[in-house]
């Protein structure tokens, strides 16, 4: 009997330890939804601020991520999850009050953020906006009934365990009174186990604590990078803007005989423009580089210092002869003579003879456009890139354009033809963008440049697109 009593007391107690085990994983599990909910708020916000597309799907995993954990959390914390270590719990009335009381604003930040996993980088973003508020108007009460919910969770805990020491202590008394001196030497592994197990619960605790906090810190060095790197962008942009700046003998032109429509993909471009006076000429040329973004620009910044060596210090002014040239610079400068580096750029350049009413133009693989008479005209460029693979003698191609009248000359890359949208999602090409040069070539240039503008914009939103590639347009009105 008394070995009986024994056996069963401590199997009683066993049962009862791994009964607050269990209870400690939920405790853990439903004070993690804190952090999760944080999580998704943070990711929710960051989705909202995203510069270009790359950085905007990069959150929309994040923030499905955090999502897909949070529900299943939740829903182990409702009805138990073998994964999460978690029981089926047997909810108290407050509990399963608040359980209900919870779910709406669960449910409409579930429905907001699965909103945002689905929603398209785009300027716009005011419908991304509605969906974060509702995020951030939920979350406050949600919290506020988590943390009810997990305190009550540790407060029936903290029950049980007092219910456990109590009954220890009753066990304990009858044992010691049964078996005496004896019984104290039978049940010391079994004091020795229960203090195991309060260390271990304690070392549980803050071994959670000291992740929190390692994570508290790799949010704070995410940031920081982030913040360096944005920053770091932020001044390649500078420093490209100054590349680009436009002389001012020929700034005084810009909205009366010349416009430019510069969008780049990011914060800077692959695409440059380039205006420039010399003593005999202008020229103007629309250049495309290899790429986009920062590894563009710095392609970019190496184009605009050539230029201005062939143009400025070797006074090079024919087209066809200034694209050989800058063919070979560019094959120097990347040493691509001795690697297997292919980078190169498009370009359409023309040249105006001040004492003459001509425009000279070589294109390498651009095209140009000009329109006179009400008749719209198009030169194709040669099929050879600046840059890339080794050309023996010039391939490219002088063009002469003469004019009496008011003639419209258009340079530009192929950011603006290769556009997705519209509403069959396809790109905008050749066909249309003629049609809109065409019909607006007389009237004024800033018009001009916002019609051209405007046209793009409805034409991405009619198809729900975003950009996807530098765009840069040049129009330079010539008379006699």
């Amino acid at each position: 009997m008394i070995a009986a009593f024994t056996i069963g007391s401590q199997l009683f107690l066993q049962i009862y330890l791994h009964k607050e085990e269990e209870n400690s994983h939920i405790i853990n599990i439903s004070g993690r939804q804190r952090m999760f909910s944080q999580k998704i708020t943070k990711e929710a916000l960051l989705i909202l601020r995203a510069k270009n597309i790359t950085e905007f799907s990069q959150h929309q995993q994040k923030l499905k991520l955090a999502l897909n954990l949070w529900n299943h959390s939740h829903q182990g914390l409702l009805k138990g999850d073998a994964l999460l270590n978690l029981p089926k719990p047997d909810l108290d009335q407050v509990n399963k009050k608040k359980f209900r009381q919870i779910k709406p604003y669960k449910d409409s930040i579930t429905q907001a953020s699965q909103k945002l996993i689905q929603a398209r980088f785009s300027i716009n973003t005011l419908e991304q906006k509605a969906y974060v508020d509702q995020i951030l108007n939920n979350e406050e009460e949600f919290l506020k009934l988590m943390n009810h919910i997990t305190f009550q969770f540790a407060k029936l805990s903290k029950d049980n365990i007092t219910k456990f020491r109590n009954l220890e202590m009753m066990l304990m008394s009858v044992t010691l009174l049964l078996l005496g001196i004896e019984g104290f030497f039978i049940f010391r592994p079994t004091f020795k186990q229960i203090n195991e197990n309060t260390v271990a619960l304690q070392e549980n605790k803050e071994e959670i604590e000291a992740q929190n906090q390692m994570l508290n810190q790799v949010l704070v060095k995410t940031q920081v990078q982030n913040d360096n790197l944005i920053a770091s962008i932020k001044y390649a942009q500078t420093i490209q803007n100054a590349c680009l700046s436009i002389d001012s003998s020929i700034s005084n032109y810009l909205n009366k005989d010349l416009f430019i429509l510069f969008k780049p993909l990011q914060v800077v471009s692959g695409d440059f423009y380039y205006l420039v006076e010399t003593e005999s000429h202008y020229i103007a040329a629309a250049v495309d580089c290899q790429g986009h973004g920062i590894p563009g620009a710095f392609l970019s910044m190496i184009g605009v210092a050539i230029l201005n060596d062939i143009v400025k210090a070797e006074k090079i002014t024919e087209p066809n002869e200034i694209l050989y040239e800058m063919h070979q610079k560019v094959r120097k400068t990347l040493h691509q003579e001795d690697n297997d580096n292919k980078d190169g750029m498009d370009i359409s350049l023309i040249s105006k003879p001040k004492d003459k009413s001509e425009i000279h133009f070589a294109g390498a693989k651009n095209p140009l456009v000009y329109i006179k008479n009400n008749e719209l005209h198009k030169i194709k460029g040669d099929r050879f890139a600046i840059g890339g693979d080794n050309i023996q003698e010039n391939p490219f191609t002088a063009h002469t354009i003469t004019y009496s009248q008011l003639t419209m000359v258009y340079l530009f890359s192929d950011g603006y033809l290769d556009q997705f949208g519209g509403p069959d999602r396809r790109k905008f090409m050749n066909a249309r963008f003629e049609k809109a040069l065409k019909e607006n070539y007389q009237k004024p240039l800033s018009q001009q440049k916002s019609i051209l503008e405007s046209t793009l914009e409805n034409w991405m939103q009619v198809g729900n697109e975003s950009q996807i590639d530098d765009i840069l347009v040049m129009g330079i009105k010539f008379t006699v």
